[in-house]
């Protein structure tokens, strides 16, 4: 039987272990991810972003602040789209096992 890491009140905490991990560029100009193959994902950035996972990103998308981390559901296939409002910088996908 395995045993889950507990939190301060003594509470399970599900954990997920790092798999492949991507970089991707971006822009003011929506970029993505490649094909995902797990069904959990770690993304965060180091400027502020949105992200669709549905489609390509807007600004009307999910915000991403920079330096955050965010973890979403994924389906194998989906790709995680990426813009900007004007600035560069890099985007980091970490599908979680």
């Amino acid at each position: 039987m395995s045993r889950l890491a507990k939190d301060a009140n003594a509470q399970p905490i599900q954990v997920l272990r790092p798999a492949d991990a991507q970089t991707v560029t971006v822009s003011s100009s929506a970029a993505a991810s490649t094909s995902i193959t797990q069904r959990v994902v770690r993304i965060c950035c180091d400027v502020d972003v949105h992200f669709s996972v549905t489609g390509t990103a807007t600004t009307s998308s999910a915000y991403l602040p920079a330096n955050t981390v965010e973890f979403i559901h994924t389906f194998e296939g989906d790709t995680v789209s990426f813009i900007t409002g004007g600035v560069t910088g890099t985007a980091y996908v970490t599908e979680m096992i």
